[in-house]
């Protein structure tokens, strides 16, 4: 398709002309032609061009002006400098210039026109540059069909690789392919990029060449041409053409233009219906979280259309994005919503058919239970580790957030959602309070902190903690938190006092030692069944209390 040195070469009016340097470089393509007439004509060329002479306006110039002429063409990008032969010799180092600046020489018979030359190229050209718009219209006509009738990605990306012959694959942004023409084309590790390549300057999409090797072909190299493909909400693709059995030409740059562009519309599309969908599931969510149901056999379908299944056991799971800071959130409006997006793709990934929504910072997820019995916990520990692993992933792509899990209690029907999504909820502000923004915290494993999520005045629960307490909570001496933390681990491994020093890694005389104080101390009776409920609940509350304060 292109025009090139070579091709002028075959014209008739070129049968007897000479290349009498720069042989290598016939492949140069042809963009214009145009006559000298000053030797300052690179000033007023748009480059690409053939430079048609008789040297005359440079004929006074020396070897060094001479070679700074050539220099200056090559700098424009000039194809060929075709000279009509004249009496005088071209000198030599005019030809070694155009070899070195890898621009062809072309010495013409005195006896050909240059009109007979400049007509040909012209109409060569002009010929190109129709059949090009004509292609570019069949193009554009047959994506845009693809695009109208709705036929997807997939078949977007088979109809590029029949047009250009070549391999054709799509990867999300984390680069995992999405669909391939050519499975072996999906492995392929990275040998060199090259920002800037002169073939595929007909691509108006930004892009890249890339050299890579192929594992699953005996590790043979090629080159590969990666477009970037953005839509909204930051949802980036990469287009990757694999030059396997042929170099792309100007045609297939214009194949490959118009399936960026109808990729990009496939993209938005997706997102448009996506956003419509997301405001359907969300109503419908807030519906069955705040109990307000009109019709159960609408709840059912709705959710049909949608292709949720409300048959079963749930059990409310909330993922909240907790930001480090509000005036870092103020100042990274771009990253905020970047984490969000982030956040939300891990979720729907770990959980390709659960039934998610989001309310701003929070993502709520109707967790399905296949298998519940009274006394298993399988269900639990598949949560946690999901979402420990959600955590994980999000963790590593950004920093600056936390994300917090709350879980509320199975539950057999959908009436009672509301109530696990209330247990979620508190477990999200206790687990915040009590383990930290990016905690995993069930409600049912909250044991006496439930009753005490329901107190508002935190400093009313002081009442709650018995006298003997108080009194080492007040002891001013420097072995006040050895003593608080042996008392505590104490309670904890049923007053044993071995496995407390174990558990504390100190010696179990020193133990006993610490446990005879804090009786000195607070009058405590280690035997009375009572106060040492009481003492429990008292530690619960001052470290509830501790950890409020820690907040503000």
């Amino acid at each position: 398709m292109e025009f090139k040195v070579k091709d002028l070469l075959a014209l008739e009016p070129m049968k007897d002309a000479e290349v009498l340097s720069g042989q290598h470089y016939i492949h140069n393509v042809i963009e214009g032609v145009t006559i000298m007439e000053g030797p300052d004509i690179a000033n007023w060329i748009k480059g690409g061009e053939v430079i048609l002479t008789s040297l005359y306006s440079i004929r006074n110039f020396n070897g060094n002006e001479q070679k700074d002429f050539i220099s200056n063409l090559a700098e424009k990008r000039v194809s060929a400098l075709v000279i009509k032969k004249h009496s005088e010799e071209i000198s030599d180092l005019l030809l070694e210039a155009g070899e070195k600046n890898r621009m062809p020489i072309i010495q013409l018979p005195q006896d050909v026109p240059f009109v007979d030359v400049m007509y040909p190229i012209m109409g060569e050209l002009f010929n190109n540059q129709v059949t090009k718009l004509q292609y570019y219209k069949e193009i554009h006509d047959r994506f845009t069909a693809l695009s109208l009738a709705d036929k997807g990605l997939e078949k977007i990306i088979h109809t590029l690789e029949e047009l250009i012959g070549n391999p054709v694959a799509l990867f999300d942004r984390n680069f995992s392919c999405i669909v391939s023409t050519y499975p072996e084309l999906e492995n392929f590790e990275m040998v060199e990029k090259v920002h800037f390549y002169e073939q595929t300057s007909g691509i108006k999409f930004p892009h890249y060449r890339q050299i890579v090797k192929y594992p699953d072909l005996d590790n043979i190299k090629g080159h590969q041409i990666v477009v970037p493909i953005e839509a909204l909400n930051h949802n980036k693709m990469y287009l990757l053409i694999g030059e396997i059995n042929k170099s792309l030409g100007e045609l297939d740059l214009i194949a490959v233009e118009n399936a960026a562009t109808s990729l990009s519309l496939e993209l938005v599309k997706q997102f448009a219906v996506a956003e419509v969908e997301k405001k359907y599931k969300n109503d419908l969510i807030e519906e069955l979280i705040s109990g307000r149901i009109q019709s159960i056999q609408a709840v059912y379908e709705k959710a049909n259309v949608i292709g949720w299944d409300f048959n079963g056991s749930f059990a409310a799971v909330l993922f909240k994005i907790n930001r480090q800071t509000e005036s870092m959130l103020k100042q990274k409006s771009d990253l905020a919503d970047r984490s969000h997006f982030l956040v939300s793709e891990a979720i729907h990934h770990y959980l390709p058919n659960g039934i998610i929504s989001n309310k701003s910072n929070l993502f709520i997820v109707l967790w399905k239970i296949e298998k519940m019995s009274k006394n298993d916990n399988a269900w639990m520990n598949e949560i946690k580790k999901t979402a420990l692993t959600i955590q994980t992933v999000i963790k590593k792509q950004v920093n600056d957030i936390d994300v917090q899990v709350g879980i509320g209690s199975a539950v057999s029907d959908i009436t009672e959602i509301p109530k696990s999504y209330r247990e979620a909820h508190d477990a999200l502000d206790l687990g915040e309070t009590l383990n930290g923004p990016a905690s995993i915290t069930a409600f049912s494993e909250l044991g006496i902190f439930r009753l005490l999520r329901h107190v508002k005045d935190s400093s009313a629960l002081l009442q709650f903690i018995p006298r003997s307490l108080k009194e080492l909570l007040d002891y001013q001496q420097a072995n006040q938190s050895d003593l608080l933390e042996t008392l505590q681990t104490f309670l904890e491994c049923n007053q044993n006092a071995t496995q407390t020093a174990k558990n504390l890694f100190v010696h179990y005389k020193t133990v006993m030692y610490r446990l005879e104080r804090i009786k000195e101390i607070t009058g405590m009776d280690f035997d009375d069944s009572e106060e040492m409920l009481s003492v429990r609940v008292g530690l619960k509350i001052y470290e509830l209390i501790e950890r409020e304060n820690q907040q503000y």
